[in-house]
């Protein structure tokens, strides 16, 4: 008898532990619907050499996630938006030590990457349905487009020492929606969406602030979309003429190196397959000629060029500023762009303090590090650039000058 009853009690504390079991799963079940979920990511603190490739999640190490609420990427002023990641569909997020100021970072996507802590991951749903929660309506933006290599990290870094502005020098979640949109590949409303999104959480802990936003060169493909999003936005062109781009360009991002035609050929195609993802005229070049580095880089430069003037043609509220107003006359330059953003400090003195240093020290793009390995334009570069310039529908001179170019009072200032 005392078996059967031990057997019977036995059966009926199985079915208790069973119905609580069933009862705690169904909870789970409903406070995952009731909490939106995020994954949680924990990174060593092992140094993560800097680099410019575009930010892409295959960059951390991501295993064993821990789920979270995805509330706290709102509530987290130390967390920060990352990257579009489209193959998996969702967005990525790190988080940085209290004492990392992106703001200042000459790079947002490189210091993002040195510094993060931890990573979060949410589904492109997930990321839509926050970016709802902030609030647009007295959203003050400026968005910083240029041509590069040519003082846009100066600018930059002059909005970072201004208090009450919030600065993101080159968040790539904004180049990962140029590669989108530039594939053909996605739903164009989606895209639109995804970029507003991008903008609303970049901006998230800083909406008393006026938050300015430099994305990399090929982001001004996307300035028609930030236009119809936030039509009361202010948009900044920075450039310079084509010769001397060429030459900085080729000391950045090319190498004095003796090439067979078989590598030669190998290096083009390399070339054709990651620039052309970013810039529509190098991905639809002719296949039939040989496109060197340089020839790259000059459709680079027309692309942004044209782009800037077709922007213009959508009456956007614009100032354009050359790069040797920034030589001749930096305060006075400094001042003009300041007070064409609305953002003039009462104390200019940091950002004159500003002007005097590398603003990309520290950095792969740093003067120092490009004088010593960067290539030397020769006449073959300058013949391929005149040879693009020739060709293009109405920017066929190395000192194009584009709409609402402001000039300085020359003269005025040293050079520095």
């Amino acid at each position: 008898m005392k078996s059967e009853h031990l057997a019977q009690s036995m059966v009926i504390l199985f079915e208790n532990i069973a119905c609580i079991i069933g009862m705690l799963i169904l909870l789970n079940q409903l406070w995952r619907k009731a909490v939106v979920i995020a994954n949680s990511y924990s990174l060593t603190d092992e140094p993560r050499e800097a680099s410019i490739h575009v930010a892409q999640a295959s960059m951390f190490p991501l295993e064993k996630p821990v789920e979270v609420s995805a509330q706290e990427i709102l509530k987290n002023a130390h967390i920060s938006l990352y990257c579009l990641d489209f193959e998996n569909r969702q967005a990525v997020f790190v988080e940085t030590p209290p004492n990392v100021n992106l703001s200042i970072a000459p790079f947002y996507f490189i210091g993002q990457h040195e510094k993060a802590i931890r990573v979060l991951t949410i589904s492109f749903k997930t990321m839509l349905e926050l970016a709802e929660t902030v609030s647009a309506k007295d959203l003050r933006l400026v968005f910083i487009h240029s041509v590069g290599r040519c003082g846009s990290t100066l600018a930059s870094q002059i909005f970072s020492q201004v208090p009450f502005v919030h600065n993101m020098s080159e968040p790539d979640a904004l180049t990962n929606v140029v590669l989108a949109r530039n594939t053909h590949q996605y739903d164009e409303q989606e895209l639109i969406s995804l970029l507003q999104a991008s903008v609303l959480l970049l901006c998230k802990n800083n909406l008393s602030k006026t938050n300015v936003i430099k994305g990399r060169s090929f982001v001004i493909e996307l300035g028609d979309w930030l236009h119809t999003l936030f039509p009361h936005a202010k948009h900044l062109f920075l450039y310079r003429d084509a010769e001397t781009w060429l030459q900085s360009g080729l000391r950045a991002f090319g190498r004095e190196e003796e090439l067979t035609n078989d590598e030669k050929n190998i290096r083009e195609k390399e070339g054709r397959k990651h620039l052309g993802a970013l810039v529509p005229a190098i991905a639809q070049f002719d296949r039939d000629r040989f496109l060197p580095h340089a020839g790259m880089l000059s459709l680079m430069w027309l692309t942004a060029m044209e782009r800037y003037v077709q922007l213009c043609n959508l009456a956007i509220d614009t100032l354009a500023i050359r790069y040797k107003s920034w030589k001749q006359a930096p305060h006075e330059t400094a001042r003009k762009m300041l007070e064409f953003c609305e953002c003039i400090p009462t104390d200019m003195t940091p950002i004159y303090k500003i002007l005097n240093r590398d603003s990309q020290q520290g950095t792969p793009l740093a003067r120092a590090t490009i004088g010593q390995q960067g290539k030397t334009a020769n006449k073959d570069d300058f013949d391929e650039l005149h040879w693009h310039l020739k060709k293009h529908a109405f920017i066929n001179t190395a000192d194009f000058e584009v709409p609402n170019t402001w000039h300085e009072n020359s003269g005025q200032e040293e050079v520095i």
